[in-house]
């Protein structure tokens, strides 16, 4: 049982928390050894979630190397020097066929 987890999705409405398990078992598919850390006071998940009132962001820290490699397949979006993100306002981004083999790609870079 992991508490920070279970803390962070108490916090928030069903609908929002629902949203938060989505990407969670889509990255945890893509890379199972992926190491989530969790500070629920911040409402960010350590391998790249931050949770909002409306939308997550899926975040890439390294994105802007996986556009520059085309590697991304159009999903990211941002303007930062390294950082790029997946917005997602629904479940429905979730499934995206292009995001499994981006989550691998940003694994593997």
């Amino acid at each position: 049982m992991d508490e920070t987890w279970d803390a962070l999705l108490a916090a928030l409405p069903p609908a929002t928390a629902d949203l938060v398990r989505a990407p969670d078992a889509l990255v945890r598919g893509a890379d199972p050894d992926v190491v989530r850390v969790v500070w629920p006071h911040q409402r960010t998940v350590g391998y790249g979630l931050d949770v909002y009132d409306r939308h997550l962001d899926l975040g890439f820290n390294r994105g802007a190397a996986l556009v520059a490699d085309g590697l991304d397949g159009g999903l990211l979006a941002g303007t930062g020097r390294s950082f790029r993100k997946v917005a997602v306002r629904s479940a429905d981004v979730l499934a995206d066929v292009r995001l499994p083999a981006l989550l691998r790609a940003a694994r593997a870079e």
